[in-house]
């Protein structure tokens, strides 16, 4: 899947050692993601199997893990490099968020076992914890040389906001391109595209310019949120404003190129797709950057309410 390509680009001042640890992490979620997907019949099974996972990663090293588990075995060796690479307050992050985004993995499991599709709104609430997006954002901050992430673990809204907007991004950027292969596998349901044409009336190509335009409005937000951090007085905020923004470039990189969105196996075979064409421009194709209305979304639309004027 290329993504250590992804995080060099992404965190371009860490360390190797960062770097690979990023990696590995990155490798063992989208395995897991695919392991539950097979599983996606047996909600009380996931739902067990998280906690087993969320446990791995907080209790002691010494702690007994669950025999047999390679999952659990595999992240309490991650958890020996985290430590090492992040220092204490990011490994607390990222504890903070790897909890984060297995809950959010049982509400996409339970989500996709519904009949109904989900609203836009639901769609939006929970993107954001079945991502994962947020357990990147400690590998920035150790990159960058932050002592913590209190502005950003404690609520602080432009901080959220900003945070959230970059990474919420790369999140669409991920639909995007993966929407070819969801629709071949039948699991688009659960994809911002198609719950935008469901929800909202929209033809194909309505869908897609309705998703891109949201997705440059958020990057407007991102770039005019930044500028607003760059000069806030504590230190560790510009850190965050100035290198976190890496994961958008990142982003469009690697969801573009990787086969895990271009490729569905089936059985001893794989079945291609095109990518979409990428074309790289200085300016926004759908959207003014001038125009910070919010979007007709409550759920993100709070963050263009911390922009100060």
């Amino acid at each position: 899947m290329d993504a250590a390509v992804g995080m060099t680009s992404a965190l371009p001042t860490a360390s190797e050692d960062l770097v690979v640890a990023a990696t590995r992490y990155f490798y063992w979620g989208a395995l897991l993601d695919d392991y539950w997907d097979t599983l996606a019949d047996d909600l009380p099974r996931i739902a067990a199997h998280a906690g087993e996972l969320d446990r791995a990663l907080f209790a002691a090293p010494t702690a007994p893990l669950p025999r047999g588990d390679l999952w659990a075995a595999a992240l309490r060796d991650l958890r020996a490099q985290f430590v090492a690479v992040l220092g204490t307050p990011c490994f607390a992050a990222l504890q903070h968020e790897n909890a984060v985004w297995l809950n959010g993995q049982l509400w996409y499991s339970a989500v996709r076992r519904r009949e109904t599709r989900p609203g836009v709104g639901e769609y939006l609430r929970m993107r954001w914890v079945n991502s994962g997006v947020g357990t990147l954002i400690p590998f920035t901050a150790a990159a960058a040389g932050c002592r913590g992430l209190d502005a950003w673990q404690l609520g602080d809204p432009a901080v959220r906001a900003f945070a959230e907007a970059v990474m919420f991004s790369c999140a669409l950027l991920n639909d995007l391109f993966s929407i070819a292969k969801e629709l071949a596998t039948g699991t688009a349901a659960t994809n911002l595209y198609s719950v935008l044409a469901h929800a909202e009336g929209l033809d194909t190509a309505e869908c897609l310019v309705t998703g891109w335009q949201l997705y440059e409005r958020l990057v407007a937000l991102v770039v005019r949120l930044r500028e607003q951090l760059l000069t806030d007085p504590r230190p560790d905020v510009v850190l965050l404003a100035g290198d976190l923004p890496n994961w958008i470039p990142a982003a469009v990189g690697w969801a573009s190129t990787t086969a895990r969105y271009h490729q569905v196996d089936r059985g001893d075979r794989a079945t291609g797709f095109t990518p979409p064409e990428l074309v790289v421009s200085d300016a926004p194709s759908l959207w003014d950057p001038e125009n910070l209305t919010p979007p007709p979304y409550p759920e993100i639309a709070w963050w263009w309410a911390t922009i100060e004027r």
